[in-house]
């Protein structure tokens, strides 16, 4: 009994955890202008900000109308109800804009407080003792519920009711767009892609689906889960895991390949590399693939699927440097490349319904 009660005399009482202080009051105003803006808290504004430097948000912004600044750092969500003009955005959770997005460098979603926080170059502040460089950029209650993000869903989407422009993208969830995107170069999605349509300068890297109502235009190559466009589809080289679906053509200068799905084209399919697909390939006109075409062993290839039987050496062929095997429907004619169906395309006069619509939007803005 007397080592017992030696024993408990000498634990150590475990010291209290320090209590978190409430999160600050939001800040409200009826506009913001200012040369540069930074809160640890929520930020709600009722109408523009106009801030000349850098704008930087701990926890959530809501601007119920423009945003024209340098640089922005919000590390909660980022709502706009208006337009966002900025050189560079970097938000930790959701981007939700109502009008049109311009941004002239970089737009970063999914960023971390400990990124956004060195980016920010607050590691290198002398601190108070006890005190974390973290806290400079977000109150810890702000910071804790923000943790959970993953319980409320779509963290790192971006929204956007207008188009989207920039230099660079990486957009950690979803991207969904009402108009066009045009980006030099899509690092990476980590979610589905959609969009009116999409022009990217460089290559295009998504995780999840690419959607387009019209066309999907990517000047490097394009790699997606799935690709899926009510229009064109033309790349440098177009690479899925899943299905490449076009209502129109598929182009592309380097290899074609459906790693698990099928490649299927309303019109043609051609490149000047390799065309591979793990199920069907099938065109409602021809397939050309110069450096070679393959498809899944049980499967096969449809060509002229749309055209009269005598139209097929013509407009439904299938063109290869071997004849390939699996040959369902179209006429197999040696040594046609992918200038031979550029020609034939310009000289087509008819239009699908998308096309005229987006011919007669274009002669009304001119006018």
């Amino acid at each position: 009994m007397t080592k017992i009660a030696a024993t408990s005399r000498t634990r150590k009482t475990a010291k209290p955890a320090a209590p978190v202080l409430p999160a600050p009051e939001p800040v409200q105003a009826k506009s913001l202008k200012r040369k540069q803006f930074a809160s640890t808290g929520d930020v709600h504004i009722l109408g523009d900000v106009t801030i000349t430097t850098q704008l930087i948000v701990g926890g959530d912004l809501l601007i119920d109308g423009d945003l024209i600044a340098e640089e922005v750092f919000c590390l909660g969500k980022l709502t706009v109800t208006g337009d966002v003009q900025v050189q560079s955005l970097y938000v930790g959770h959701t981007l939700d804009v109502g009008g049109h997005i311009d941004v002239e460098f970089l737009i970063k979603t999914g960023c971390s407080a400990e990124w956004m926080a060195r980016v920010l170059e607050l590691d290198q502040r002398k601190l108070a003792e006890g005190q974390s460089f973290i806290d400079l950029l977000v109150h810890p209650a702000i910071a804790a519920r923000q943790a959970h993000h993953d319980v409320f869903g779509g963290f790192g989407d971006i929204q956007c009711l207008g188009y989207l422009s920039c230099a660079d993208l990486d957009c950690h969830g979803n991207l969904q767009l009402d108009e066009d995107l045009e980006a030099s170069e899509v690092q990476f999605v980590g979610g589905h892609l959609a969009a009116a349509s999409i022009h990217v300068a460089g290559d295009c890297n998504c995780q999840g689906e690419v959607f387009s109502e019209t066309h999907i235009e990517v000047e490097g190559s394009l790699f997606a889960g799935e690709i899926i466009s009510q229009g064109n589809i033309e790349a440098g080289a177009i690479g899925s895991q899943g299905d490449i679906t076009a209502w129109g053509s598929i182009r592309a200068k380097g290899e074609i390949s459906a790693l698990f799905g099928e490649i299927h084209a309303g019109r043609w399919i051609a490149t000047a590399a390799t065309l591979y697909a793990a199920k069907y390939i099938k065109a409602g006109e021809s397939v050309v693939g110069e450096k070679g075409i393959s498809c899944g062993k049980d499967y096969g290839i449809f060509a002229g699927s749309v055209l009269p039987r005598s139209a097929w050496a013509t407009q439904g062929m299938i063109s290869a440097a071997t004849k390939p095997r699996l040959i369902l429907s179209g006429e197999f004619v040696e040594g046609k490349k992918l200038r031979h169906i550029d020609a034939l395309e310009k000289k087509r006069n008819k239009e699908l319904d998308w096309e005229i619509s987006r011919r007669v939007k274009r002669e009304m803005l001119a006018e």
